[in-house]
């Protein structure tokens, strides 16, 4: 019997909000972004437990131990009675600390750009194409600053392979953007088939949203992967 893998995005954090200021933002002393979820990201949440509470039938969730993960994870755990296990290699991709200020830069652009007549629609246009230019230069030819693209696709595989050992048959797993991105190229190298249920293009999943990995070692199919848990992602 195949166990069903439920990757989920976790929901909005605050460093997807343009209107907080870097300064209120939480950086762990490892240097990284990890920030709480914003309200938003909380209402995400629990729209995502409710969407796979009338879906799913999970047995374990996991989440990677980073905060917008952790508090995304507690309700869906909550709906199935279930304690939230920690897999930290579920992590976002990692990034040197000197590159957190190019974060910073980027959080006083948006801000002004919120200012501005019709500029939140803009910023969150230019949020989105930023960030799928970014992982399609990093996913290429990489880089400066962030975890190659080879260590991040071997995490994939190795929580892949740790979940689908599990005694379990229905996880739900709590991930971030650039790993799921990561985990879909894993996948479509390792099946090309996987390439047609794949968002086009990839780099980029709603937040909250869930993809859903069939394991049967050594073969993992994807069944569908992006899909939306509610409006309001």
């Amino acid at each position: 019997m195949a166990t069903e893998i439920y990757f989920v995005r976790h929901g909005e954090s605050l460093d997807n909000v343009a209107g907080v200021t870097f300064d209120q933002m939480d950086v762990n002393e490892e240097g990284f972004l990890d920030n709480p979820l914003s309200e938003l990201g909380e209402r995400q949440a629990t729209a995502a437990a409710e969407w796979l509470g009338a879906r799913v039938r999970a047995d374990a969730v996991f989440s990677s131990g980073l905060t917008r993960a952790d508090m995304t994870a507690a309700p869906i755990a909550e709906a199935y009675s279930l304690e939230v296990q920690l897999l930290p290699e579920l992590r976002e991709v990692e990034v040197e600390k000197d590159t957190i200020g190019k974060i910073e830069i980027e959080n006083t652009l948006s801000r002004t750009l919120y200012e501005l007549p019709g500029g939140k629609k803009l910023r969150n246009f230019m949020f989105e194409l930023g960030a799928l230019g970014a992982f399609s230069v990093w996913a290429t030819a990489g880089l400066k600053g962030f975890e190659p693209v080879e260590d991040l696709k071997a995490r994939a595989r190795y929580c892949l392979d740790t979940l689908a050992a599990r005694p379990e048959k229905r996880i739900v797993a709590v991930a971030h953007n650039f790993f799921l991105g990561a985990l879909l190229l894993e996948l479509i190298e390792a099946d090309p088939l996987n390439f047609l249920p794949a968002p086009k293009p990839i780099g980029l999943l709603p937040n909250c949203s869930v993809t859903c990995v069939l394991a049967h070692p050594p073969r993992f199919r994807l069944r569908y992967a992006g899909r939306k848990t509610s409006s309001l992602t």
